[in-house]
């Protein structure tokens, strides 16, 4: 049985619960949100919605205890929208998220995979696994996988060439250190520094092109609910089916004693082989510098613990 929980009802979470449903992608969703009405509109909502469908999914509202047995929860709680203001007030609000749920978390018993789709996103994982008490390898982030996304994108467009034909990552920390891994992409085979279908690619424009797409999307709409929550669903494909999927997620790396982004296989038991890739110098160091800002990032968080005891 395919049991997925999602905890946080805002527009990400009610639209990965809208597209869950509508893919017919599970058995039983368990939806939690601190508003107790909002979760019971849109359970009312989705049962409606359901009697359109082959499949008639069973969706539980408010029921930590209900996690027990998922698979999957996906954390798409907090404020981003706090994140245009201070990045302190973003990682204040959303201590006080995983304060909130990881107990109750905890307690249920869910010993599956978590999926946080909270920013700063790498920071909050690794302070979100600290709480649970859930082995690394079981929680994780989405990372810059939409980065990676927008890439292949601006690449492919240039190139006039399907994404399918490029590969190749973004490192670091997702909206903050992005590290634009040039020595993993590769088009049609070849490096960038190939003719490509024609064209000679220029990195510095990909990069802007890259980041221009990201700023159209939330100076547009103010949130990328869409590419996260297709994103996500992704990877839960990929835990569901065990399909060792390489993606950048946000992962714990040794190498750096923390977690950032990197690519790594996804799987029925969450993050499996780290995929080592040769990187530039200069890319070695980004990724060392955006491992630094995390931890920095997270001693705040735990500085925050030792305020409030």
């Amino acid at each position: 049985m395919r049991k997925i929980g999602i905890i946080g009802l805002g527009h990400i979470g009610r639209l990965l619960a809208h597209q869950l449903l509508v893919t017919m992608a599970v058995d039983e969703l368990v939806l939690i949100d601190r508003d107790n009405q909002l979760a019971l509109g849109l359970q009312s909502d989705l049962n409606d919605a359901a009697t359109a469908l082959t499949n008639q999914p069973r969706i539980i509202i408010q029921d930590y205890l209900a996690l027990a047995d998922a698979q999957v929860v996906v954390i798409a709680a907090g404020d981003s929208q706090r994140r245009q203001q201070n990045l302190m007030a973003e990682l204040t609000i959303n201590h006080t998220m995983v304060n909130q749920i990881a107990p109750q978390l905890h307690q249920s018993g869910f010993t599956g995979i978590i999926i946080n789709l909270a920013n700063p996103n790498e920071a909050i994982t690794a302070y979100l696994q600290q709480q649970v008490k859930l082995p690394t390898k079981q929680v994780l982030g989405i990372g810059t996988v939409l980065e990676t996304a927008r890439l292949h994108r601006t690449i492919a467009t240039a190139a006039k060439l399907s994404p399918a034909n490029v590969a190749g990552f973004v490192y670091g920390q997702h909206d903050g250190q992005q590290v634009f891994a040039w020595s993993t992409v590769r088009v049609n085979g070849q490096p960038l520094d190939a003719t490509i279908n024609g064209h000679h690619l220029d990195v510095q424009q990909l990069k802007i092109n890259a980041d221009l797409s990201n700023w159209y999307t939330l100076h547009g709409m103010g949130y990328d609910a869409h590419a996260a929550c297709v994103w996500t669903q992704r990877i839960i494909n990929a835990i569901m089916t065990n399909e060792q999927l390489g993606l950048p997620v946000a992962i714990y790396q040794p190498q750096y004693s923390t977690y950032v982004s990197f690519p790594a296989l996804i799987g029925r038991q969450g993050i499996g082989n780290l995929l080592l890739l040769k990187l530039y110098p200069v890319e070695r160091a980004g990724v060392k510098t955006a491992a630094t800002t995390i931890k920095q990032q997270i001693a705040a968080l735990q500085r925050m613990d030792k305020i409030n005891d």
